[in-house]
């Protein structure tokens, strides 16, 4: 047992904890939809998948492109530029279901949901105080569905809200 561990911890609600956690990097994985990046908390992704079999749902709206199962659960697939752009995405040689999980803390679990976009990239270390609030004008996409705006390399990637 590592006594010392504990010792060198700062006292959680120190001025070095709050700063630590503000410089703290997170995993952010990058996916194409409609030609623009957007990037997604890599603690949220589960898993990344060839775009295969989709069984269509009656009366769902038109972005959701159906479900597949994914070792005997059923999971809804959404078709991100038919959500985002209302065009229903061609698939191609690089698209791919990105399956995530959303509503963490729910009573009954996580909600396991696959998003089909054209492809995926990189990942990418992105520094907390990297990301703004998403802007009030000027997005592509509905203001609802962004976290915020990384500046990474001098772009501004936006990051999606899963909620």
């Amino acid at each position: 047992m590592n006594t010392m561990a504990p010792a060198l911890a700062p006292p959680a609600g120190s001025a070095l904890t709050d700063r630590a956690a503000s410089l703290m990097q997170r995993q952010h994985l990058c996916l194409t939809v409609a030609g623009e990046t957007y990037a997604v908390p890599i603690d949220a992704v589960r898993e990344i998948l060839e775009v295969g079999r989709l069984t269509p749902l009656p009366l769902t709206p038109d972005f959701i492109t159906g479900v597949m199962n994914l070792r005997g659960a059923v999971v809804p697939v959404i078709d991100l530029q038919a959500r985002f752009f209302n065009r229903i995405s061609a698939i191609g040689r690089r698209s791919a279901i990105v399956i995530v999980e959303v509503g963490r803390g729910d009573q009954d679990g996580p909600l396991v949901v696959g998003a089909m976009v054209d492809a995926v990239s990189e990942v990418l270390e992105i520094a907390n105080e990297d990301i703004d609030a998403p802007p009030t004008l000027g997005t592509r996409i509905p203001r609802d569905f962004l976290a915020g705006m990384a500046k990474v390399r001098e772009l501004l990637i936006p990051v999606l809200e899963l909620e």
